[in-house]
């Protein structure tokens, strides 16, 4: 049943998940498209780039940190820098200023004293995106794409998951113990044209003949609106002594209810293994033991379903090396599901 847990513990991602990938896209898409914020230089932010070209020289340095303001920005607030620091008698900084615009390449004009002043306690300040930036089409792919991408994503979670998780914790719930083979069913499910009893789900046959080393059969259990409700099967449970083909001394014979979340078990014994202390402590675990006999019927019942399982051909195999009556040649089992009501 752990596997069961961590089933569910990783589907619970999925939603948070879908959500993240949308929340990315659409927050790319308005910040990059709809809305888009371009952060400008203040005039605290232009002096300050002067004084430190006067300290390093570095023409490229300076023309980096304005590259954020066009041209026609920088020779008009140069200008009115220059303007002001030379009215107030501040030489050093206008000249400071004025190498500035000389390594930017930048025209500065004359501008009258009267001109508007930046304020020295301008800051930083998120501005609209300047028209000329445009939206391209190349702009808009890459965020048309991961929108796309994440609406994918949301409509297969939401048509997929409901469907695959019910039958991916059937699978969980009846995992075989790792000494128990598996493969794909090799006996075809034979439902009766009519239901036995009332709540019947049809009549399924499994058969193992000696040989068969994989056998691991099962079959699904669904109402007739194609309602999973659960599965039912028997596999491999116990092999003894060595060699090929693999002699079976028992067979697991389960019930998933999908309601119910769980998987009952009862373990079909050969006549030496019912009679091997050892061997029967050991598939404890499994599920009740009961010895195979031809004829016998059991019983294997959860919430909502259960299973009336009918041993109809059982015989032993023959090997001189081997304990008698200690695996089988041939085991045939006829399995009725039931829907409970009331």
């Amino acid at each position: 049943m752990n596997r069961i847990g961590d089933l569910l513990q990783r589907s619970i991602w999925i939603g948070p998940l879908i959500g993240l990938i949308v929340g990315l896209g659409l927050g790319l898409l308005i910040g990059w498209v709809v809305a888009p914020v371009n952060y400008q230089l203040s005039a605290d932010d232009v002096v300050a780039i002067a004084d430190s070209y006067a300290l390093n020289a570095s023409a490229d340095l300076a023309k980096a940190r304005m590259a954020s303001l066009s041209k026609d920005d920088q020779a008009r607030i140069l200008s009115t820098l220059i303007q002001d620091r030379t009215t107030k008698g501040l030489a050093r900084e206008a000249d400071r200023l004025t190498a500035l615009a000389q390594a930017l390449n930048v025209t500065v004009r004359a501008t009258s004293p009267s001109a508007a002043t930046p304020s020295a306690s301008a800051t930083r300040a998120p501005t609209p995106g300047s028209p000329n930036a445009g939206i391209s089409l190349n702009n808009l792919l890459p965020l048309i794409a991961i929108v796309a991408v994440a609406f994918v994503i949301l409509i297969a979670g939401i048509i997929l998951v409901p469907r695959l998780l019910p039958e991916l914790r059937a699978r969980a719930a009846r995992a075989t113990p790792a000494n128990a083979k598996t493969a794909p069913a090799t006996a075809a499910p034979a439902k009766a044209t009519a239901p036995p009893k009332p709540g019947g789900l049809g009549r399924y046959v499994a058969a193992y003949t000696l040989g068969n080393d994989n056998y691991d059969t099962s079959f699904s259990l669904e109402t007739a609106k194609q309602e999973f409700l659960g599965e039912c099967g028997m596999g491999i449970s116990e092999i003894i002594g060595e060699g090929k083909p693999d002699k079976v001394t028992a067979f697991d014979v389960w019930l998933f209810d999908k309601g119910d979340v769980r998987t009952v078990t009862q373990i079909l014994m050969s006549e030496y293994a019912f009679n091997d202390p050892a061997l029967r402590a050991k598939l404890a675990s499994k599920g009740d033991a009961m010895l195979a006999e031809k004829g016998k019927t059991l019983r294997l019942e959860t919430q909502s379903l259960a299973v009336e399982v009918q041993i109809v051909e059982l015989v032993y195999a023959s090997n001189p090396n081997i304990a008698a009556n200690s695996h089988f040649q041939k085991l045939t089992v006829e399995m009725v599901p039931l829907l409970k009501t009331g």
